[in-house]
């Protein structure tokens, strides 16, 4: 069946954070001397605990501190510390984010061709307010007609509510969308939803860690993805 809608999440898709977050790693692991930790290998951990933590606002991030922090990479470090590490990690996120972070190269084309013929949107577990700054900074708000964050739904993903709220709004079935995602959460919350799921290993996951969990589709970087569309 013809394809009607394409619904985009947006860090690791559109927006390369990969550099800040490694960039607030290597910091943090040099200020609390974490001598026993692979930068490589806690990349996946690191976004997820980043995107955890943007959910929340402060209140409610130190009333669920210990279960957000409870990640492997800082098993046997006090609750304080971690906390400490946690705080600090995601102001230099932030600072590197914003100082250094742009978009992927040919995913504006790549957009801007797409929306000549399919209906576009962002679902992102960040607040929706990010996702229009973001693609208000690039000139790309005007592809997107339903932008969808956090703040929007009572289930972020995997849960697949996000999805099925653009496609009721779209008035589209399941058959008829894509979801471009770069993690595991996109990866279950497009197969819950019933869309076609295309998975970018953009760096934040292990391209063996999502091959895991089985996406309909698996490119290894946004050069793949514009080919895969051939336009």
């Amino acid at each position: 069946m013809e394809k009607k809608g394409i619904i985009f999440d947006l860090d690791g898709v559109i927006y390369d954070i990969t550099e800040a977050i490694k960039k607030a790693v290597d910091d943090g692991i040099e200020k609390y001397k974490l001598e026993n930790v692979n930068r490589d290998d806690v990349m996946e951990e690191i976004a997820h605990l980043i995107e955890e933590i943007q959910n929340y606002p402060v209140p409610k991030i130190l009333l669920n501190s210990f279960e957000l922090l409870e990640v492997k990479f800082l098993e046997g470090i006090s609750f304080f510390k971690k906390l400490r590490f946690a705080i600090f990690l995601f102001n230099q996120f932030n600072k590197y984010k914003e100082a250094e972070s742009t978009i992927f190269k040919g995913i504006d084309e790549l957009i801007s061709k797409l929306a000549k013929n399919m209906k576009l949107a962002i679902l992102t577990n960040n607040k929706s307010q990010y996702a229009e700054e973001v693609l208000e900074k690039f000139n790309l708000s005007q592809y997107f007609d339903i932008i969808i964050g956090f703040n929007d739904v009572s289930e972020v993903k995997p849960n697949p509510e996000g999805i099925l709220k653009i496609l009721d709004k779209w008035n589209i079935k399941p058959s008829e969308a894509i979801f471009i995602g770069d993690m595991t959460t996109d990866i279950e919350a497009g197969k819950a939803a019933k869309v076609k799921m295309i998975c970018v290993a953009s760096g934040l996951a292990k391209k063996e860690t999502l091959q895991q969990h089985q996406p309909d589709i698996l490119v290894e970087n946004t050069d793949e993805l514009i080919k895969l569309f051939n336009i």
